[in-house]
């Protein structure tokens, strides 16, 4: 063999040995990932909802028994000032617990329980007609008069206002509640005193004594925040609802917002916008 072909022979083996050693670098490389991507951070993904819809484990359950159970249920409506309001049903009563759901101006529900809740304010537990979820919602959101245009008829009986001799001639005044109509400012239409069967409207120009059927709600000075009151012939309801305000003065407190609904015997209603006071 010549040299010159020895050499040709060394120099293909040499070559072919360091092609090899490339390849072979190449292969470890990639078998090594480098410091940037070992040190990339995992992503947790929520599946859409998820968040919404999982239980906060320091949060009460919706259905505890908080409140006033009011019995029998009473019938109501929502109602905001906006028509196209969505109402949040919360499962507690305060706007910073988790919303269960919402409602539309207009959904029946029936309200179960009641008590004071975030701002002082009543909240009820409701339960609604069509769907049977179950929450808090705000006691302003709540329409308890159960009528709308063209559901009752309006009652006939005339509710009067009455003077201070009038409600002390026939035994009541005292310590308890007396309203007015927010149109008629101090001209009295409502007094009910401490004892169950001190309640007196003038009705048709006559005084009527009315005794008390239902209570709930947050209590002040002998009174509740929903009261049913009945007369004694049980042909006519009252149903007060009544919104507590700042002090007035010792032992005093005004009455804010406050709504009166009579209801007679053949089903037709009268609904009064109302404020007063309470106390001794």
């Amino acid at each position: 063999m010549t040299h010159d072909r020895i050499i040709k022979i060394g120099l293909s083996i040499v070559l072919s040995m360091g092609f090899l050693a490339a390849c072979g670098g190449r292969d470890t490389q990639t078998n090594n990932p480098s410091d940037e991507t070992a040190d990339l951070p995992s992503e947790s993904v929520t599946a859409p909802g998820d968040e919404a819809t999982a239980p906060d484990p320091d949060e009460p359950a919706p259905n505890d028994n908080l409140g006033t159970a009011i019995n029998p249920p009473q019938s109501a409506n929502l109602t905001a000032e906006q028509a196209d309001a969505e109402i949040n049903l919360r499962s507690q009563p305060t706007t910073e617990s988790t919303s269960e759901g919402y409602g539309l101006v207009g959904d029946s529900v029936e309200l179960l329980r009641a008590t004071e809740g975030e701002g002082e304010l009543t909240w009820y537990f409701v339960k609604f007609d069509q769907s049977g979820a179950e929450g808090w919602i705000r006691g302003d959101f709540i329409d308890t008069s159960g009528s709308s245009a063209g559901q009752s008829p309006d009652s006939n009986i005339s509710i009067d206002a009455f003077t201070t001799d009038e409600l002390f001639a026939m035994g009541g005044g005292g310590c308890g509640m007396t309203l007015w109509s927010v149109d008629n400012v101090g001209d009295f239409i409502f007094f009910n005193g401490l004892p169950g069967d001190s309640m007196w409207m003038k009705l048709d120009g006559t005084m009527t004594a009315f005794r008390r059927t239902a209570a709930s709600g947050p209590e002040f000075y002998g009174q509740m925040a929903n009261q049913t009151f009945v007369n004694s012939d049980a042909d006519i309801e009252v149903n007060v609802t009544a919104k507590v305000g700042s002090e007035e003065g010792y032992e005093s407190v005004n009455i804010e917002q406050g709504k009166l609904i009579l209801e007679d015997a053949s089903g037709g209603t009268l609904e009064m916008t109302v404020e007063g006071d309470a106390g001794c």
